[in-house]
């Protein structure tokens, strides 16, 4: 089992064909974009990437904190070698090449965390925002579910807690956190109750499986409860992102190419028509049917039964 879960692994990420206007590529370097096991296997190589580089590293630029989440890494280092520690990071495999951003003042933002430096090598850390961050979220009035919401500020409120360690910073950042809102149109007390209710104890739920339902307003309630109360755990989500409205990276399958689709097959001899499902590529599927009307195989296909029996001819040009 193991042997065959390696074999499927390798031949996922070595499957770096992908389509481009029209045109065939490949990716010669790294794993296949848009793999969900491509982001676990990345990581699992920086690991071993690091475990092989640092205790080789010179001592002189040797770093004395490494701290990484994906992509981005803290490093605490002397000023004087940070080159030196670039240079040699950079040497170890040319596909990786570190780039290299120094504290200003003291300061050093990594992910939504800003580091500050105080006298004596004591660090705090506070939240941090962009410059080109704009406040801009879910607003209140959006066609989400309430639940949604009152996540959006939890989290916020919740990230302000965990991330400042400084005390007089935390009612500043609670002030502008309650200003941003509004600004989104959430109405003070709806705020106010979310951030300051507690969720009293209660028996955790055990529910047989789960179902992810776009969410609509005034039936999804509803829904909800139905489904829970028969043991599903139901999960709404918006199909109106700018990311999926926005965002085509890849070609469009065309039409004859597409999979797991509903298709009609109407008849040029009378009004009735034949309704198919296919799992397959459509071209695949109506090749056969048009095999199976050629050499008569009516004991296969209901669409050939009909042309031979009724003599009609399906109209495939009309085929929808």
């Amino acid at each position: 089992m193991p042997e065959q879960i390696a074999e499927l692994l390798e031949f996922v990420l070595r499957s770096t064909y992908f389509l481009y206007r029209g045109s065939f590529y490949e990716q010669t370097e790294g794993a296949a974009m848009g793999s969900p096991v491509s982001a676990v296997v990345a990581n699992l190589y920086m690991e071993g990437f690091e475990q092989n580089a640092l205790p080789k590293c010179p001592s002189t630029c040797h770093p004395r904190v490494w701290k990484r989440y994906v992509d981005d890494t803290f490093i605490i280092v002397n000023r004087s070698e940070t080159d030196s520690l670039l240079s040699y990071m950079n040497s170890q495999q040319p596909s990786i090449q570190f780039t290299l951003e120094t504290e200003q003042g003291g300061k050093l933002a990594f992910l939504d965390t800003l580091v500050q430096r105080h006298e004596g090598g004591k660090l705090s850390t506070s939240v941090y925002r962009k410059p080109t961050h704009t406040d801009q979220y879910i607003p209140y009035d959006s066609h989400h579910d309430k639940s949604v919401k009152k996540g959006l500020v939890k989290c916020l409120f919740d990230r302000a807690a965990r991330i400042i360690t400084h005390p007089p910073e935390l009612p500043k950042e609670r002030a502008h956190i309650r200003g941003a809102l509004y600004s989104n149109g959430y109405p003070r007390r709806f705020i106010k109750n979310t951030f300051k209710k507690k969720q009293p104890p209660r028996d955790q739920k055990v529910f047989k499986t789960c179902t992810v339902l776009p969410y609509i307003d005034g039936l999804s309630q509803q829904l909800k409860r139905r489904l829970e109360g028969h043991g599903i755990r139901t999960v709404f989500r918006s199909d109106t992102t700018l990311r999926k409205q926005l965002v085509h990276p890849k070609d469009p399958v065309p039409d004859h190419r597409r999979d797991g689709v509903v298709y009609n097959i109407p008849c040029q001899g009378c009004d009735g028509s034949y309704i198919g499902e296919t799992a397959r590529p459509i071209v695949e599927r109506i090749s056969e049917h048009k095999r199976d009307v050629r050499l008569q195989r009516t004991d296969t296909s209901a669409v050939a039964e009909h042309a031979w029996e009724k003599q009609h001819h399906p109209d495939w040009e009309g085929l929808n």
